[in-house]
């Protein structure tokens, strides 16, 4: 290939475990910079395959997710599924996966032990509230961390009149913790390069939004008069 026309990830390689949106959000923006992604599927499939709106019997939510991937059905409760899986690490560059803490470990594949088949394995994790601390066995999805980080009420403190938070439809915690596990993941490609050894980057939707709040998060600290609205207000354009 040109080097001019190489993209930034040509050549790297990635299986992706995770399901719904966070995880394959990030595993596309992957793909969109020439790694090469094969997904992992149960056998019923990605959930959000089912999810409308549906084009011809798919679900086009899917197919934005996941364009530019390939993918394999694995069943992950059978044996034979885990040592093929074992064998692909040995040929991949990153693995992500967006399971509750604790399900890679019980498969037998988390980070330490994928690091034993490849120790430039980078391994990306995104959970509700984190591999570690009181909260980490929590499930999660978006919704969930909006109410819990304050984003739904920040939202409500900023409509006049209202008694409870408007119904956001967007699911803001799964993009942002996507786009933050891009960021770490990339980075700890980089230091691969430099220290010549993988790690595992850990990623929280929790932490990822409440990393977006930044005036709500810091007048909280402090007493200070709140405006009624943020500095800028609906526009019509």
């Amino acid at each position: 290939m040109n080097q001019i026309n190489r993209r930034p990830l040509d050549g790297v390689r990635i299986l992706d475990f995770s399901t719904t949106i966070a995880g394959p959000h990030c595993a596309r923006l992957m793909a969109d910079m020439g790694a090469d992604v094969i997904k992992v599927e149960a056998p019923e499939g990605d959930l959000m395959r089912s999810r409308p709106v549906q084009r011809g019997g798919a679900g086009t939510m899917f197919g934005q997710l996941n364009a530019g991937k390939r993918s394999i059905v694995l069943d992950l409760k059978r044996p034979e599924a885990i040592a093929a899986v074992k064998k692909l690490v040995k040929t991949v560059d990153i693995v992500l996966e967006n399971y509750r803490p604790g399900v890679m470990k019980r498969l037998g594949l988390d980070y330490p032990e994928l690091a034993k088949i490849n120790p430039l394995i980078i391994y990306g994790a995104i959970s509700g509230y984190g591999q570690t601390g009181p909260a980490a066995g929590r499930p999660a999805y978006a919704p969930v961390i909006h109410a819990s980080t304050g984003y739904d009420m920040a939202h409500l403190f900023y409509q006049q009149g209202r008694t409870r938070p408007d119904n956001c439809g967007i699911f803001v915690a799964d993009y942002a913790s996507g786009a933050y596990a891009l960021g770490g993941i990339l980075a700890a490609l980089h230091q691969r390069h430099v220290i010549g050894k993988g790690q595992m980057v850990d990623v929280s939707m929790f932490e990822s939004l409440i990393g977006m709040l930044l005036g709500e998060v810091n007048r909280a600290q402090f007493d200070f008069e709140t405006p009624s609205r943020p500095m800028y207000g609906p526009v019509e354009a």
